[in-house]
């Protein structure tokens, strides 16, 4: 650690060397702790795939489909040799239509085949009632990654500009003549500025309460006049639908306007565009490289990813929970996975102490948040059990006459239905929304559930070799931001059984409220280099790692080893990261996260403890008045 840098920015004074001699990777946007810890994890699985190309004949019956599937994505020659014919049948499906009429034929086998059209459905929790599962409803994503990037005219002709020239280069390897090209994009385009002024910011979709929007089957056929959607809900689903859930109001209000046979022809284009671009990955080496151009672009990537890698995850993917749960149980093993419980329950008990302890709250409200920390699940390493599609799968090849898009819609037709036979059904709670090879962690705050897959319980993380101070600052802190997440602006509008309910009562909540617009400011505007932190946008984790960071760090106090350096040094490690300026600017737009030097150095401010170890004063940078810091968890 560079001492004399300690009271200016302590992220750089602990990361200075390691931030000096990171090489962010060609193929990525960036580099981080995560990323250093997926990649080591990257190699591992890598090498296991090799070794079961040589000999699979031990592995499970899912296992084995997943090598299938790896033979065939490896096999760039054939990909080479069928060139753009496997996507013929998808573009034969979309060139049929004529209008809504069509498309409202064929919309039930467009969704089984994730051929992408304009709006969603999708199956998800009941907020109002947990135990259940229902339908929600929203339109599809915009061309740029937000709406800001809108809203200044020079950023949206340059992103646009972007835009056109990576798909025209797409668009010519599929054999579009140039005329066509130029008149599907600029048709697409403008389909695209329909959705916009509809589409929420990423600000707005941070809270995701406000996605909870019950419309009646009689108000939704009143606002879908040209296509009706009751319809095919019901098709999907296979039953009556009295309600849809609209996670954008301002989208179904203007549906009549936006979903006509009048914009057919540039709602078709930007199906045409779409579809080109997101079955590029599954064709010729030329044309997946080309249909990922715009995307590295947004992101600062220098290369695509080598063709073995891609290969690799293009079968890993839809087998992720299949080889993660291996991954989970021969890497990681029972053993290490109630260890963790343990440490995670001990982490639950200090929040529950601290909750006992909080100063701002009714003893009414306390009851009511002990209990929710009480009833939390706890998911650790690998899981139980999978999603059952897996057993489903049948993987042909190309001797067979199959093709990478056949399989994939094979695929993709099992767990659409699997999706959709949810409706109206008690959720599997059982089910993660992860796979243990991910170094990551989740709250769900309709399950009032966390999950750790094994990935992220590894250093800097957590190590039998790093002192306990460091694993209480690293993956504890991580345990605990979790818990937070519980009790974050959006988190703590549900209730211990996972149901959106107002527990608080009407001071604590009018407290809360205040709090989280305190976290808020101290947050927003701060400058990080690449640009301004966005408070609002990144809210819900400031307040999961502020309170993570206090218990975290009064759980380490607990042990006779604490030590302040120790445990503030490896939160400091964890968020490091090393990115493109692009990648940074883009973060900054649509991340919930903070960015990393903010999660260091601002947390720590935040923290009397961190004030007091290094003696700072109003002279130095990293000095944050005990007024103006704020507590919440």
């Amino acid at each position: 650690m560079n001492k004399k840098l300690i009271k200016q920015n302590y992220y750089e004074a602990v990361n200075e060397e390691w931030l000096k001699n990171a090489v962010i990777p060609g193929d990525r946007p960036a580099i981080s702790s995560f990323l250093d810890l997926h990649l080591d994890i990257e190699k591992k699985l890598l090498e296991l795939a090799a070794n079961w190309l040589e000999d699979h004949s031990d592995l499970n019956e899912n296992l084995q489909k997943f090598i299938k599937l790896y033979l065939m994505t490896k096999d760039f020659s054939k990909r080479q040799e069928l060139g753009t014919k496997p996507i013929q049948a998808v573009l034969e499906k979309i060139s049929r239509l004529e209008n809504l009429k069509d498309l409202q034929k064929e919309y039930k086998d467009f969704v089984y085949n994730s051929i992408d059209t304009p709006f969603y459905f999708s199956v998800m929790q009941d907020f109002m009632n947990s135990d259940n599962q229902v339908l929600y409803f929203g339109a599809s994503s915009l061309i740029l990654p937000d709406t800001s990037y809108y809203k200044d005219e020079a950023t949206k002709e340059r992103m646009l500009s972007l835009f056109t020239a990576t798909t025209t280069q797409l668009l010519g390897l599929y054999g579009y003549e140039a005329d066509e090209i130029n008149q599907l994009i600029q048709d697409a385009i403008a389909f695209d500025a329909l959705l916009v002024p509809v589409t929420k910011s990423s600000v707005e979709k941070a809270d995701y309460v406000k996605m909870y929007n019950p419309y009646l089957k009689e108000d939704i056929l009143n606002l879908t006049q040209h296509y009706n959607l009751i319809q095919s809900a019901e098709e999907l689903v296979d039953q009556n639908v009295d309600q849809l859930i609209i996670t954008n109001p301002d989208f179904i209000n203007a549906f009549n306007d936006i979903i006509t046979d009048e914009n057919f022809k540039i709602m078709k284009s930007w199906m045409i565009v779409n579809n080109l671009i997101s079955f590029s990955s599954h064709l010729t080496d030329e044309i997946r490289i080309a249909g990922g151009a715009f995307t590295r672009a947004l992101s600062g990537v220098r290369e695509p990813q080598s063709q073995d890698k891609f290969a690799f995850y293009q079968a890993y993917n839809p087998f992720s929970q299949v080889v993660g749960l291996y991954y989970g149980e021969t890497l990681f093993g029972p053993v290490a996975r109630e260890n963790v419980k343990t440490m995670v329950h001990e982490m639950m008990g200090v929040y529950q102490e601290r909750i006992h302890n909080n100063t701002w709250l009714q003893e009414e409200t306390k009851e009511r948040a002990i209990k929710k920390v009480a009833a939390l699940t706890v998911h650790v390493g690998y899981p139980d059990e999978l999603p059952p599609y897996y057993d489903q799968f049948e993987i042909s090849s190309y001797e067979k006459g199959s093709d990478l898009i056949q399989e994939k819609m094979k695929r993709d037709r099992l767990m659409a239905a699997y999706t959709y036979s949810k409706y109206n059904q008690k959720p599997n709670k059982n089910i993660w929304g992860m796979p243990a090879s991910m170094v990551n962690a989740y709250y769900s705050p309709t399950n009032n559930q966390i999950v750790f897959p094994a990935a992220i319980l590894q250093r800097p993380f957590y190590s039998l070799d790093q002192t306990s101070s460091e694993n209480y600052g690293g993956i504890g802190a991580v345990m605990a931001h979790e818990i937070s997440h519980a009790f974050d602006n959006n988190g703590a509008k549900f209730d211990e059984t996972g149901s959106l309910n107002n527990w608080w009562t009407e001071e604590d909540l009018a407290a809360f409220d205040n709090k989280a617009k305190e976290m808020i400011a101290l947050f927003d505007g701060v400058e990080t280099g690449f640009g301004p932190c966005n408070g609002t946008l990144t809210v819900s984790e400031n307040i999961a790692d502020s309170g993570g960071l206090r218990c975290a760090l009064e759980a380490s106090k607990k042990s006779d080893l604490h030590d302040d350096e120790e445990f503030f040094m490896n939160w400091t490690r964890v968020w490091r990261i090393k990115a493109s300026e692009e990648y940074s600017k883009l973060l900054l737009t649509i991340d919930v996260h903070g960015p990393s030097i903010l999660r260091a150095n601002m947390q720590l401010m935040n923290l009397p403890e961190f004030q007091a170890l290094y003696q700072l004063t109003e002279e130095d940078p990293m000095f944050l008045a005990a007024d103006k810091m704020v507590s919440i968890w």
